[in-house]
């Protein structure tokens, strides 16, 4: 099972895009940061454009800028802009003669909801600004 990077990267987009500030920056540079495609960066650009996030200029003198200040964007926000959901999900199928298989069905959900609501509380507490004033 591969970890899925793309909330990594999108925080990581919005921390360069609020460090450059107004100026703004574009797709492309935020790529090479990430050292990966710039349509990896677009998608995730639109995301958090549809959430209200960033601002994304088309064109020739295009790019992106923060929609909302990093003190009013929480790491929770980010995450629901790129999908969200829940982190731990129960395996679909199983074996129904097997008795480890069956168990899991009840022991695992409260587990997992307790685990999500932990998360999401600290994603909750923590501001883009918190992020961005620990960048030398």
């Amino acid at each position: 099972m591969a970890a899925n990077s793309l909330f990594a990267s999108a925080i990581q987009i919005l921390c360069y895009v609020a460090y450059v500030g107004a100026e703004g920056t574009n797709a492309e540079h935020l790529a090479r940061s990430l050292k990966t495609n710039p349509v990896v960066v677009r998608r995730l650009l639109k995301a958090m454009e549809e959430r209200g996030l960033v601002h994304i200029r088309q064109g020739r003198h295009g790019g992106v800028s923060l929609d909302r200040k990093p003190e009013e964007i929480t790491l929770q926000d980010i995450y629901e802009a790129i999908g969200g959901g829940s982190l731990f999900v129960l395996r679909k199928q199983g074996n129904p003669r097997c008795p480890i298989s069956r168990a899991m069905k009840d022991l695992l959900p409260a587990i997992f909801i307790a685990a999500d609501t932990a998360v999401a509380k600290s994603l909750k507490t923590t501001k883009l600004a918190a992020l961005i004033e620990k960048i030398a």
